[in-house]
């Protein structure tokens, strides 16, 4: 999705230029670029817990994963669809097949909320102290 939207960014004119060179939809296309980076380390993180750990060890990072690649999902589509504007959502357009497709992967294992309540308990059950290092230096942690 975000590839197919700098593409369209600076493929669409308006007002004489690109709507890619404006500074506010670039600042949209950077935004949405933040998200996906995020979501890409989280899920990546998660996929190397469980496979140092296996699923049950990675739960805190499988379930933060889970909570920032659901609001990514949410953010970045409400991007990509206000760079489209309303092509996006007509059926000639591949667009809202990607967005339907990613709300419904958000959606489908519960809101962002269950699984926040799930690393607080998880936080909560380690005691706080021990907050910044599931955050920061979890595996390092396990090894030693």
């Amino acid at each position: 999705m975000l590839d197919m939207t700098v593409d369209y960014a600076n493929t669409r004119k308006q007002f004489g230029r690109a709507i890619g060179g404006f500074q506010a939809v670039q600042q949209l296309l950077a935004r949405c670029a933040g998200e996906v980076a995020a979501t890409a380390v989280a899920v990546t993180n998660a996929g190397r817990a469980a496979d140092r750990r296996g699923l049950a060890g990675a739960e805190f990072e499988i379930a933060s994963a889970k909570v920032v690649a659901g609001e990514a999902a949410g953010i970045a589509a409400d991007i990509v669809h206000q760079v489209h504007a309303a092509i996006g959502f007509t059926d000639e357009h591949p667009l809202h097949l990607h967005t339907r497709r990613l709300w419904g992967w958000r959606d489908g294992a519960g809101p962002e909320r269950l699984w926040a309540s799930r690393i607080g308990t998880v936080a909560l059950a380690r005691g706080g102290s021990n907050l910044w290092a599931d955050l920061t230096s979890r595996d390092e942690e396990t090894a030693a």
